[in-house]
């Protein structure tokens, strides 16, 4: 089945009512994460204090239809008795002495998660129903953990909350302040790059010799976003070189000083063969392709002494002037 977009009440009421429960039970669940995230944002001061919670869409994969729970009138007195839980998860919620649902409060879930008979989706269940009473975990006491929480919490913003968050980020930020993929984050961590001003110091060619990458991409691109210079930025050329980069993004030279070894974007490794033919410039290259030398050039053949031309062409040398065409002939 393929995935429901779901924007308005209209998508829901378009749903075949076999599926309708079932959707709904999803949606509740993502908006309790997503306020979760929420909260965490604002608990870690990621975000303006008066940020506004926004759910403006959920991504639902069918799973065959399912009964939606009914739920119960909880108060964070609740007994833990009177929650759905497994009863093996509820006998060890009894041995940390947590009788009711306020006792959560006091308990991070990586604490949870020790316990054999508590697994991610039972915490996920407590999550949800300490989020209905307006309570929440402690925070995970683990270092490593917490930063995976809090990467998750920028991850889940809407972007233009999330650019303001990332602007003018201190160095001195968890590296997790970025917003960084769980992967991305792990291998920051392993590195020993705690902090955000660690990736910024980093050279280009440490960055992309530590990560891999997609993961130097992204680093990038959120370093970029902090409005503040990169120290490991280089030319452009480079960048495209070391995959943080593509071509779409790169300024076409024009300049006649221009090495021959720049125009590799654009023209591969024909540049190669031009070097060898002692072509070492851009306006070199403009030259002989104006005498029309380039097809004679050993090791450039035909086609792709048509595509180095016509690259000149439109990118690089204006159209010349024919003699003899008016500019208002029909």
């Amino acid at each position: 089945m393929s995935n429901r977009t779901i924007r308005s009440v209209d998508d829901l009421a378009q749903l075949p009512d076999g599926e309708l429960l079932s959707c709904l039970g999803a949606l509740r669940a993502g908006i309790v994460e997503a306020k979760r995230q929420h909260a965490i944002a604002l608990r870690e001061h990621l975000i303006p204090v008066d940020s506004p919670f926004v759910f403006s869409s959920f991504n639902w994969r069918p799973k065959g239809p399912q009964r939606l729970d009914t739920p119960i009138q909880l108060k964070p007195d609740t007994p833990i008795d009177e929650i759905s839980v497994r009863a093996s998860a509820r006998e060890a919620l009894r041995e940390l002495s947590i009788f009711c649902i306020e006792d959560l409060s006091a308990i991070s879930e990586q604490e949870l998660l020790q316990e054999e008979a508590i697994g991610a989706k039972t915490v996920g269940r407590l999550r949800e129903i300490l989020a209905r009473v307006g309570l929440d975990f402690l925070p995970n006491p683990n270092t490593e953990e917490r930063a995976r929480e809090q990467s998750k919490a920028v991850l889940a913003l809407p972007y233009e909350a999330r650019a303001l968050a990332l602007r003018n980020l201190e160095d001195s930020a968890p590296v997790s302040a970025l917003g960084l993929r769980s992967s991305t984050l792990s291998r920051a961590l392993a590195n020993g790059h705690d902090m955000v001003g660690d990736l910024r110091r980093l050279p280009l060619l440490v960055l992309c010799e530590n990560y891999g990458k997609r993961e130097a991409r992204e680093i990038y691109d959120l370093l970029m976003l902090t409005d503040r210079p990169f120290a490991g930025s280089a030319a452009p050329i480079e960048l495209w070189r070391h995959g943080l980069a593509s071509t779409k993004e790169l300024s076409i030279p024009t300049a006649p000083e221009t090495p021959i070894g720049e125009l590799r974007p654009w023209l591969g490794t024909s540049v190669d063969s031009l070097g060898a033919c002692g072509i070492h410039t851009l306006g070199a290259l403009r030259v002989a392709a104006s005498r029309g030398d380039v097809a004679s050039f050993r090791g450039i053949g035909r086609v792709t002494a048509e595509r180095v031309v016509g690259f000149l062409g439109a990118y690089v040398t204006p159209q010349p002037y024919r003699r003899g065409v008016s500019a208002t002939a029909g």
